[in-house]
Order: structure tokens, then C-alpha cells, then sequence
């Protein structure tokens, strides 16, 4: 396990160095960062043992599961989302293990919050259904779990897509644009507060796992934000350490700059196994290769393209069927991977793929929907699901479908607002779930006397819910009329000054210099003078 010391999107902090005793050994960590990462930086990826004695390491990486839970002084917490700082001793949880019993402080009062709305999760669906209340004057209140705002968004290093009339989130990154919706104004937000139930009279119960509280939040209307889980396919060895979920493997590696592996493999070609792997790139790895059990790739093509630009292939109707552990079960060297149809491996096209620490799996996820089906029981109609939490899709849907939902929150609670807005908010919704579709065979080009001077080509020939690069343009040379359409160039206004090639969150614009045997290329990573880069044809 490697510390990433430099990346090209984010900034590294600099912190001082504390330490622990992990099971006799003393761990420097960084202060303010997690166990796991310390653990995992020292060569201790194994946290707990099944029933059968087998090793076990991270599995969510975001706080949701049990499978890092660790005794932390004594007390039990989830060192992935547990930080290092004042933490004397770390061990693993011995079988047979009773936690002492805490007695209940009956004397002293208790916190009852109360609100119009009740958010839980400070995720972009959370956060924008907050952010549109806020603008008409509703009372809410948000429950996250993390020490900060921002869910998933603050794993993503990526800009990423929107079709806007007026510039707004398109082309953001994902941390910036959960500092967006959020605001400057954080009252209202309680994070470190896990909900562990909702009870008679719409009473939500909470618990602050930083400081052992526990509180209550009394609201008229709920609205759950609570995101997905990962879908862990089943194969030989899918638990041994070095086998990470893509949520794994983005937390620890952007959120905790810590590399779980030098060298990866990738299964599932969709978006977020492109994604993926191009910022294990940004962090410093190497991906092998990226396998799918399809016939063909899933997500955007320009994200696919992103990573071939890398050298990454992409082997489609491949099934992963064993993880090849080392020798103490702490690591993987290999994985074994075969030929498949309908998911199914074809006998005789097994092959290895060695010299690998580390295994990506990127299929899926899983609506994390538990508090949205108690609410339902208890809010009934005035229960609203937001992003993942009702429907897998990208960041741009979540944001989109907060907002909505918050519109349905005002027509429920019979308070003015636009329709219109409404409606807009509604089909971008819509059109944002839209699979890309292709709408012409190759880039529109310049005429042969406009080559003489510098021009872009924008590889981008399918359509679908996305327009920052018209935006990008201070001449006003690209136009995208709608979510069915791709970008056009009008080169009488374009000036050749390449603004737009570095704005484009696919990566898929070009600039080019003929006279000058010039060709600038959208990288997003740490490149090399005179090192080779590998160009798609499409």
C-alpha cells in the first residue's frame, strides 16, 4: 500500500505525523486522516477474521457495512470512517467478543430538534433538495454520517456532465460542486449523526458517533438521500484482501491519498470502472486492463475513449472467475479470467492475469433503501427518495432529482413557487438518464483553407445531456442546441485559443496547430516530456 504524495487535481495536505499501537506495533499515521489509511500505509490491509478464520479488509470504505469494524480504545468503530486523531490503541475484535454495557444516563435531558423537512444525507441529492427549500424560505433540517458535506461527490475528481441553459454545475468537479450546493451557510447540517431509526409520530432517532448522543428529530415531511452500496459480484477469493469495491478504492485513494494497489485490475467497463481507473492513473497506478461480461461497454464512449488515450484495453465478454491470493492470504498476486457468454464461462478460454495487487470491482450498485422503505411506513405521501437511494445514476441525476423532489416537497406543503421551474428542473431530470446515442460518424471538420490556422475538433459524436464546452468558447464559436444533438464548430469564430480544450469533463476536445506541428491534448494526469501517448480512432 503506497501514500500518494502528489496529484494533479488535488492537493496533498500537509499534516503532522501522530502514532498508535496497533496490536503491540506502533503505526505512524497522519493526523486527520482514518485508521484504515494509516493501517493500510503500514502493511496491515487485514482487519477482522470470518467464522472459518479466513482474512477481511475493507468493503464499503464509506461507513455503511460492518466489515472494518475494529476495536478503537476499546470501544467498537468502522475504521474507515474513524480518525486517527487521539486514538491510542487499535485491535481487531476477538471472537466471542461482549462489549461491556454502557448504563443509560436517565437524568439528563435529551435533544429534540424540530423541523419542516428532514433530510438524510448530505450527498448532491441531499444538498440540492436543501439548497431549493432554502430558496423558498423552508425550515430543514440535514443528518450525514461523514465528518463532511459532500457524499460521493467528494471522491469524484472528474468534472462532470450537465446540459444547462446558464452555466451552474458543468464542467465542476465533483468536491466543487458539493462546496456549491452547500453553500457558506452550514447551520442545519448535522454530520458525524447516523439515523438508526424512524419511529411513531415522524420522529427520526439519531445518534452522534463521534460523541456517543443521542437525539431526536421531529419533522413533517422526510426526504432520504442515503445513496447506494456496491453489488460484489461472487467469485473464488472475493474476500480476500486486495479484492477493494470502486468505493473502496476512491475513498482510500482521494479522500485518504492512500493507493491499495500498484497494479489493477478493473472489472465492469461502465462508467464508473472508466472513471475508476483513470484516476488510479491520476494517483500513480497502473491498470492492467479494464474486463467486462458483456458483449459490449457500458457508460459514455468518451469516457471509455479517456482511458484508451491511456493505453488501458478494455476486454468486453470476459468474466472474472478467481482472485490468485499470496501466499498469507494478506494481498493478490493474480486473477484468473475467461471467455463468457450470458455471463456464463465458456470451458477452455481460461487465462491469468499476473503481477497484479489489486483488484477493482466496478459492477454496480445497490440502492441503499431501508430508511426510505420505513419512511414510507411512517411519512407515508410526505416520504420523498432522492438519488441513488431510488434510482442507480450518475451525480448530474442526483443533483437534478434533489431538486425536484423539493418542488414536490413545496406543491405537498401548498407553498408558491415557479411551475415552470418545476417543469424545466423535471425534463433535465429526465434527459440527464438518457443513454448516449450516436448522432454522426466523425467530428465536424474545417474546410482545407481554415487549417492554416490553429482549430479544435471535438470528438464527441454522441448525444446526450451535456453542454460546457458551449459555455467554454469566449467567441461564441460552439453551439449544442439540445440533449440529442453533439457540439458544432462554427470556425469562422473560432480563434484557435484551445480555452475550451481543458473544459470539456469527457476529455474529448482536441486543439490543433498544423503549422506549428502542434496537437494539445485534454490530460488530466502527470505527463511526461518525450514519453509515448496513445491516440483513438474512432
Amino acid at each position: 500500500m503506497l501514500k500518494v504524495d502528489k496529484h494533479p487535481i488535488l492537493e496533498v495536505p500537509k499534516t503532522d505525523v501522530i502514532t498508535f499501537i496497533y496490536e503491540g506495533k506502533e503505526i505512524k499515521a497522519q493526523k486527520g486522516f482514518t485508521i484504515a489509511a494509516a493501517l493500510h500505509q503500514a502493511g496491515f490491509p487485514v482487519h477482522s477474521h470470518s467464522l472459518d478464520n479466513r482474512n477481511r479488509s475493507l468493503e464499503c470504505g464509506i461507513g455503511k457495512c460492518g466489515a472494518c469494524e475494529m476495536l478503537v480504545d476499546g470501544v467498537i468503530r468502522r475504521i474507515c470512517i474513524t480518525k486517527v486523531d487521539g486514538v491510542k490503541e487499535v485491535r481487531e475484535i476477538p471472537k466471542n467478543y461482549s462489549p461491556n454495557k454502557v448504563p443509560i444516563k436517565t437524568n439528563e435531558p435529551i435533544k429534540v430538534y424540530k423541523t419542516t423537512v428532514a433530510i438524510i444525507g448530505a450527498g448532491p441529492a441531499g444538498l440540492a433538495a436543501r439548497e431549493t427549500l432554502n430558496m423558498h424560505g423552508i425550515d430543514n433540517i440535514v443528518v450525514d454520517n461523514n465528518a463532511k458535506i459532500g457524499g460521493q461527490f467528494l471522491m469524484q475528481t472528474h468534472q462532470f456532465f450537465f446540459f444547462e441553459k446558464e452555466k451552474k454545475f458543468g464542467g465542476m468537479r465533483g468536491f466543487d460542486i458539493a462546496k456549491t450546493l452547500a453553500g457558506d451557510d452550514h447551520s442545519g447540517i448535522f454530520l458525524n449523526s447516523t439515523v438508526w431509526d424512524i419511529l411513531e409520530g415522524k420522529r427520526l432517532a439519531i445518534k452522534n458517533i463521534e460523541t456517543e448522543e443521542i437525539y431526536y428529530i421531529d419533522a413533517d415531511v422526510l426526504i432520504v438521500a442515503t445513496g447506494a452500496v456496491p453489488f460484489m459480484p461472487t467469485f473464488e477469493n472475493d474476500d480476500v484482501p486486495g479484492v477493494y469495491t470502486a468505493a473502496v478504492v476512491q475513498k482510500m485513494m482521494n479522500n485518504e491519498f492512500t493507493l491499495l494497489g500498484k497494479n489493477i485490475l478493473t472489472v465492469g467497463a461502465g462508467n464508473i470502472g472508466y472513471l475508476t481507473s483513470y484516476q488510479l492513473m491520476q494517483a500513480g497506478a497502473n491498470v492492467k486492463a479494464i474486463i467486462e461480461a458483456q458483449d459490449k461497454e457500458g457508460g459514455f464512449p468518451v469516457q471509455a475513449n479517456r482511458v484508451r488515450r491511456l493505453g488501458i484495453p478494455i476486454m468486453t465478454s470476459h468474466i472474472l472467475l478467481k482472485a490468485i491470493p499470496n501466499k498469507d492470504y494478506t494481498g493478490i498476486t493474480g486473477a484468473v479470467i475467461a471467455e463468457c457468454k450470458n455471463f456464463k464461462p465458456i470451458p477452455g478460454t481460461e487465462k491469468v492475469i499476473d503481477g497484479i495487487d489489486a483488484i477493482n470491482i466496478c459492477t454496480g450498485l445497490v440502492p441503499d433503501d431501508q430508511l426510505l422503505i420505513k419512511g414510507n411506513e411512517v411519512f407515508g405521501r410526505l416520504c420523498y427518495g432522492v438519488g441513488d437511494a431510488i434510482r442507480i445514476g450518475e451525480g448530474t441525476s442526483a443533483v437534478l432529482r434533489g431538486k425536484q423532489a423539493a418542488f414536490e416537497v413545496l406543491e405537498a406543503l401548498g407553498k408558491r413557487y415557479n411551475y415552470n421551474d418545476y417543469l424545466e428542473i423535471s425534463k433535465e431530470y429526465i434527459d440527464s438518464q438518457q443513454h448516449p446515442v450516436r448522432v454522426i460518424e466523425k467530428p465536424y471538420y474545417p474546410t482545407q483553407e481554415r487549417l492554416e490556422k490553429p482549430f479544435v475538433l471535438i470528438d464527441c459524436l454522441y448525444g446526450f445531456a451535456c453542454n460546457p464546452c458551449s459555455f467554454a468558447c469566449p467567441h461564441g464559436a460552439i453551439t449544442k442546441s439540445s440533449t440529442s444533438t453533439v457540439p458544432q464548430i462554427d470556425f469562422n469564430k473560432c480563434v484557435g485559443c484551445m480555452d475550451c480544450v481543458y473544459q470539456c469533463p469527457g476529455l474529448a476536445i482536441f486543439g490543433y496547430s498544423l503549422k506549428k506541428d502542434w496537437l494539445f491534448l485534454p490530460i488530466e494526469y502527470f505527463a511526461e516530456e518525450g514519453k509515448e501517448v496513445y491516440l483513438v480512432n474512432n
